[in-house]
């Protein structure tokens, strides 16, 4: 197993510089670059005389410079924690994303953990209670729940919060609490913000959870070594929880990776639509206004997320499947 995990953190490099490069080369398509759409904005507006600094601005932000010797330069310099410089905001990327990251963390693991906390005990439910008024209810739960998207619901929960409340839950804290640190009172504001947009991206993720769990449980409930434990006189409580539910486990576990990335990169037209403080957001301004090297980064992220949450969730499949072993 150590010898696959090293060999898996191995390919992850040049794995990730492939990203890199293609994330990198996606950005430069575009006939303009940062500063060509900064100047025409800024002469839309009737300040022209932006146009006659555009070279002197590519210079500084090295654009003037070949592609491929940029993206040398960039590679370097993030391999010594430097990612550059925000285009947008003049600051350094690491910055900008270090202080939008705590709250798409907090937002992603609050509904990562009431997607699989909800979704999976339901998906046990269904299956067990197959054809049942409660499995026949859960499963239009879950057609609806997976075909609605999430920002549609977070507009309808923001106008029945509104109808219900008279507050209007934008962002994810007061105004007064924006700038100031982390305290219990300000932990509290940003759960009252927060439900809303929890609820939202967790709904359709616990509908799909339920959906997978119920499939996996069905098929396993139908094979031979359940017949065989019932007729050993075993509980249905351990046959279900002990075998059938730990062999069922096997797709979700699977679809780790992708729940790791999710925590980046997820919910992003909510994020836009609730006016939220995450990553998301400025993932897409970045890449609207070419803000390379910040776009570049979060992709970078994003890809790592997905390759360590590939491996955990093969090693994981070895840890619960003792059949499963790697080479």
């Amino acid at each position: 197993m150590l010898r696959y995990i090293g060999k898996r953190l191995a390919l992850m490099v040049p794995t990730l510089l492939l990203i890199m490069a293609v994330g990198f080369g996606i950005m430069q398509l575009p006939a303009t670059d940062f500063v060509d759409q900064y100047v025409l904005q800024q002469a839309a507006i009737g300040n022209t005389g932006m146009m006659d600094q555009a070279e002197n601005l590519k210079t500084q932000f090295g654009l003037n410079r070949p592609a491929p010797e940029r993206f040398v330069l960039w590679v370097g310099n993030f391999v010594r924690g430097d990612f550059g410089i925000s285009f947008s905001d003049l600051r350094p990327v690491g910055a900008v994303i270090m202080e939008r990251l705590p709250m798409t963390l907090a937002v992603s693991f609050l509904a990562f953990i009431v997607s699989w906390g909800v979704g999976i005990p339901l998906g046990v439910y269904s299956a067990t209670h197959q054809y049942s008024a409660g499995d026949v209810g859960l499963t239009i739960f879950a057609f609806v729940g997976v075909g609605i998207p999430d920002f549609l619901l977070a507009i309808v929960l923001l106008v029945l919060a509104f109808s219900a409340t008279g507050n209007v839950f934008l962002g994810l804290s007061s105004p007064e609490f924006v700038n100031q640190p982390w305290t219990l009172a300000k932990i509290l504001d940003f759960l009252s913000y927060a439900w809303l947009s929890v609820l939202a991206v967790a709904f359709t993720g616990t509908a799909l959870i339920m959906r997978v769990t119920r499939n996996n449980m069905l098929e396993e409930l139908g094979k031979n070594y359940v017949v065989t434990l019932r007729a050993k006189g075993l509980p249905e409580r351990v046959i279900i929880w002990k075998h059938v539910f730990r062999n069922a486990l096997h797709p979700l576990v699977s679809i780790f990776g992708q729940v790791l990335a999710f925590l980046i990169n997820g919910f992003a037209i909510t994020s836009i639509v609730l006016n939220l403080p995450t990553i998301q957001t400025i993932y897409l301004q970045a890449t609207l206004r070419q803000d390379v090297f910040l776009a570049s980064t979060i992709l970078v992220m994003i890809a790592i997320t997905v390759v360590v949450g590939n491996l955990i969730s093969d090693v994981l499949l070895a840890w619960i499947d003792p059949r499963i072993r790697y080479e």
